[in-house]
Formats: structure tokens, sequence, C-alpha cells
């Protein structure tokens, strides 16, 4: 592969990877939205943690194929961007104790006596704007789509491998062919 190649074999990987986890969170999303469930049923804190997550993996540094950069948020999403990347680095990833992740006591009188329970506020995040996530995670997958698009068709079919089957994107070895060997596939 030329230097260019190489590049954008891992600008395929990293707008592959991440407009699947886009797909990933707005399907979460709408799951929550339709379904209903209350902010204290068991699932919702995890599929909470899961929507940041897996929302901010496309935007954190690696070390083989780097991050997608902000600039591909539309203007206007930015700010919910930046909560969401914030709020799942400082929240929901990295814990640190501070204001967005303490441990209270919660005071009562019940019957005359005093009672105290410790809650951590981390575990009772409210609902977050879920059709406002679904719109940002739509308006990135667009943008990453589009640009994975351009790639495809620049390398697709010319270097595609001519055997049907499942083939790794070369992002390791620079002096090596754009797709790996035939792999067994992952979902038969």
């Amino acid at each position: 592969m030329t230097k260019e190649e190489f590049a954008n074999a891992k600008s395929l990987w990293k707008f592959g990877y991440a407009e699947e986890c886009f797909k990933r969170v707005a399907n979460t999303c709408a799951w929550i939205l339709e379904s209903g469930i209350p902010e204290n049923h068991v699932v919702y804190y995890p599929l909470i943690v899961a929507i940041y997550a897996i929302y901010g993996k496309p935007f954190k540094k690696t070390n083989i194929v780097g991050a997608i950069h902000r600039d591909i948020v539309p203007a206007e999403l930015r700010p919910l961007h930046d909560v969401m990347i914030e709020h799942r680095d400082q929240v929901y990833m990295h814990t640190q104790p501070g204001s967005k992740s303490e441990v209270r006591i919660r005071v009562s009188y019940i019957d005359g006596g005093r009672e105290g329970r410790l809650f951590s506020t981390e575990f009772y995040a409210r609902t977050p704007k879920l059709p406002l996530i679904i719109e940002l995670c739509q308006a990135v997958q667009m943008a990453v789509e589009q640009r994975r698009v351009e790639l495809q068709n620049r390398y697709f079919p010319p270097h595609m491998p001519k055997e049907a089957g499942e083939y790794p994107l070369n992002i390791f070895d620079a002096d090596g062919p754009l797709f790996l060997p035939k792999q067994p596939p992952l979902f038969p």
C-alpha cells in the first residue's frame, strides 16, 4: 500500500466503526423511548451508561487509527456533543469524586426517629434528552457515512478480494495489502 492508501484504510476503519456506534446509540435511545422504561428500572442506568460510552468511543484517540474529529459534528449540535463527551469522561467512564459524582446522605425523620441513607448521585441519572441524542447520532452518522462511502468508492472494487468471504481491513502493516487474508465469518 502507498502511504495514502494506508491512511485511507485507517480512515475507512474509523468511519465504519463510528457509523456502527452511532446507529447503536440511536437505536438504544429509541428503544428506551418506545418501551417507556422509568428511571428506576433495573436496566435504565446501564443503558444510559452504554449510550454515553458508545457515543464517545469514535471521538477518543486510539493508538492505531486515531479519533473522529469533533468538527464532524454539525455546529448546532456541538453543545450536546460536548456534554455527552464530558459526561462520558467525568461521570460514566472515569469517575473521580467531585461535584459530578458525589456520595450523599439523605436524612429523613420516620416515626419520630432519624434515619440516614447513603446514595451516589451518579446512579441517579435523569432522563437525557433522548430525541436530541438520536438527532445528534443521525447527523454524525450521515457525515461519517458520506466520508466512508467516498473512500469505499475509491477502493472498492479495484482492491477488493475476488473470492467471496470476510477480509479484515489492514490497519497494521503499511507494507501489506489493503485487505488481510480471508477469515471465517463472524455471523454464519
